[in-house]
């Protein structure tokens, strides 16, 4: 078992409109943290083979794509594979995704 601490990440990306935390992974999954600023937008896309699971830590999102909806602190939700997804921050916000299999993109 690995811990990872909040200020020795396994990356930090800077993102326009916020940031990308990679606190943790294993080859079945990786956890991830956003911090994004109002207006921030994930344009809608789909992961192929990953579940991406997402905790709204703060903050209200827009869910965009294939479901439309609003979501806010303390709300969660999943996305199964191949379903066309977005979202646009309506405030500040952080949150959490989980991903299995991990993202090639966030691991490597």
């Amino acid at each position: 078992m690995d811990i990872t601490e909040w200020d020795d990440p396994e990356r930090i990306d800077d993102l326009e409109g916020g940031q990308r935390r990679v606190l943790s992974s294993t080859d079945d999954l990786v956890l991830v943290h956003y911090a994004l600023e109002e207006g921030a937008e994930g344009e809608p896309h789909a992961h192929e083979e990953a579940t991406q699971a997402t905790f709204v830590i703060e903050g209200r999102l827009e869910l965009r794509g294939e479901y439309s909806r609003i979501v806010e602190a303390g709300d969660s939700y999943a996305v199964p594979p191949g379903t066309i997804h977005g979202v646009r921050a309506l405030e500040p916000c952080r949150v959490i995704d989980a991903f299995t299999p991990p993202l090639e993109a966030y691991t490597e």
